[in-house]
């Protein structure tokens, strides 16, 4: 599952933080793309090194069997 987000916040410590603990509660390879990176969203140190602005479009990458609830998780905190 491959969905695009614009991010509704600057990316804090906070915000990485929520978003790998919540990636890290699914099954779902999940994986966030910024620019020309590519980040584990279950890595509170991948997701911090995006440092994207507000506004930033991002695309979220899911695969496995949770993969539609992990990306309706994820996206919700973007």
């Amino acid at each position: 599952m491959r969905s695009k987000i614009k991010a509704s916040k600057d990316l804090s410590l906070a915000v990485a933080k929520t978003v790998a603990e919540t990636a890290a509660k699914h099954h779902a390879e999940i994986r966030l793309l910024y620019r020309d990176k590519v980040a584990n969203a279950k890595s509170l140190m991948g997701v911090v090194a995006l440092s994207y602005k507000k506004g930033a479009e991002l695309i979220l990458v899911a695969e496995g069997k949770d993969a539609t609830r992990a990306t309706d998780d994820v996206k919700a905190l973007l």
